[in-house]
């Protein structure tokens, strides 16, 4: 018993007034550091472009783990007596501790640290996981937080990744595809509906002219179906770039004669899931 006691002792410093005064002032410091990254970033980020933006947004959960690691180096030894006879004994200790304690909690931010090199999602994408989707907003220790176009924000713990599919629409990029779906009836120019099509979405205000505007079409036993796809400016005016091209589109096919189709639900469904 006498031997247990003195190897816990033999475990701690001295604590005294300096080294607790250090300890909360490294604290506060790490403290402010991470809110200081976490709101002056992502507020200067919305004034660059968007490849600027998406790498300072990158760098916000990347400087907040380098702030904590630091902060743990600093601390440990400053309350723990460092030996690799005490290292073995604490690890034993903490491993047990965390395994029955915060399993799902050490999973999840196991999963994040995979995630933060992986790079499944990062501060800006747009991404689906389950049935939600929207832009990565926050991402967290331990959860990513997404804000849907509804503009409702979704807590998703990380440990998601293990088990699910992410699908992930721009990837770190600038902007991303958007498609409009068409129902047209058979019997119409495949070729001059196409042409109109493309010519639609050429002339979005939301286009980014770096990237092609592609239509593509599919024969079914009701219809054709052309699927415009082009990529907008900004990853952001995505929904308002398919209301474009989907007003105008409708438009310019009725302005040029062409029929459009009575299309089962079924189909509907699962065209809009391509």
């Amino acid at each position: 018993m006498e031997d247990r006691v003195q190897r816990v002792s033999n475990l701690f410093n001295d604590i005294n007034g300096w080294v607790i005064a250090e300890i909360i002032l490294s604290v506060v410091l790490v403290w402010a550091f991470i809110k200081f990254t976490q709101k002056f970033l992502p507020w200067i980020s919305e004034f660059l472009p968007a490849k600027l933006r998406h790498l300072t947004l990158n760098s916000v959960p990347v400087l907040r783990v380098l702030a904590l690691l630091l902060l743990v180096v600093w601390i440990v030894p400053l309350i723990f007596n460092i030996t690799l006879q005490n290292f073995v004994f604490i690890a034993g200790a903490l491993s047990v501790a965390v395994g029955f304690a915060v399993k799902d909690l050490a999973t999840s931010v196991i999963a994040g640290f995979v995630a933060l090199f992986e790079k499944p999602y990062r501060l800006g994408d747009w991404i689906k996981i389950g049935d939600d989707y929207g832009e990565v907003v926050t991402i967290g220790m331990r959860a990513v937080q997404i804000r849907t176009p509804d503009d409702n924000v979704v807590t998703i713990a990380h440990d998601r990744i293990w088990t699910e599919n992410v699908l992930n629409a721009n990837d770190g990029f600038g902007t991303l595809m958007c498609v409009a779906t068409f129902y047209v009836a058979h019997n119409q120019d495949t070729s001059a509906v196409a042409a109109l099509l493309r010519t639609v979405g050429k002339t979005s205000p939301y286009l980014n002219l770096d990237r092609s505007v592609i239509v593509v079409a599919e024969n079914t036993a009701f219809c054709m179906v052309y699927k415009l796809k082009a990529y907008p400016f900004e990853p952001r005016n995505q929904f308002a770039f398919i209301t474009d091209m989907t007003e105008r589109g409708n438009a310019a096919l009725r302005a040029a004669g062409v029929c459009d189709a009575s299309v089962p639900d079924d189909l509907i469904t699962e065209s809009a899931r391509s």
